[in-house]
């Protein structure tokens, strides 16, 4: 029997939106989008959602990686990372009959910045959340088994009364391989019926949110 379920946020519950990020960079740094691409620095990233560096720390990562001399200022650098959030999905809208029956958590590969200072002031659905699960306090991010193990730990959770939620397959994998089941995101009508194959009964979606 389903006793929780996890949700991983980007693309799931709010749609990311990268190239405006991109976009913001490269017009306040006056340099083409392309050259922004090339030069971004993904494991820096990923260290960044991990817990192991500072958001200053990051800021200057990207901005050296950058052909020099480099106006980019630290402030327009989180302006565009704002930009990377954006309205929340129609997902969002049956979260609360789910959360009626179910423990409902969070399972995210995220950062302070995003969860501090955007999510917790912009969004509708955290009073449907028993929790969050953010890979900058596990110290790993998915598909990394770690991250999943802390989530179980966290959360009081066991993996064969869990449903992990996510749009990207090798995140859905790594959990299924520690027993927790797996739903791999594509849209609202495949979600619906994947969680009926689990014995999840959803009310249908009935309006949009923002």
């Amino acid at each position: 029997m389903i006793k929780n379920i996890f949700f991983d946020i980007g693309n799931v519950l709010i749609h990311i939106h990268p190239d405006r990020y991109i976009q913001y960079l490269a017009d306040s740094a006056d340099l083409p989008v392309d050259v922004i691409k090339d030069a971004f620095p993904l494991e820096v990233h990923y260290a960044y959602e991990r817990g192991e560096i500072s958001g200053h720390e990051f800021f200057l990562s990207v901005r050296d990686g950058l052909p020099q001399p480099c106006c980019l200022k630290e402030s327009d650098f989180w302006r565009g990372w704002q930009k990377l959030l954006g309205k929340e999905t129609e997902v969002v809208s049956f979260l609360q009959s789910l959360s009626e029956k179910y423990t409902i958590w969070l399972l995210s590969n995220t950062n302070p910045r995003h969860i501090k200072d955007e999510l917790e002031s912009q969004v509708s659905f955290l009073e449907y959340i028993d929790g969050g699960i953010y890979s900058f306090d596990a110290g790993s991010r998915k598909p990394d088994s770690a991250i999943y193990e802390y989530a179980l730990e966290k959360s009081g959770a066991k993996a064969n009364e869990s449903v992990f939620i996510d749009d990207l397959l090798d995140n859905i994998i790594a959990a299924e391989n520690l027993g927790i089941k797996g739903i791999h995101y594509v849209d609202d009508e495949k979600l619906i019926n994947d969680l009926k194959k689990f014995g999840i009964q959803v009310e249908e979606m009935t309006q949009n949110h923002v």
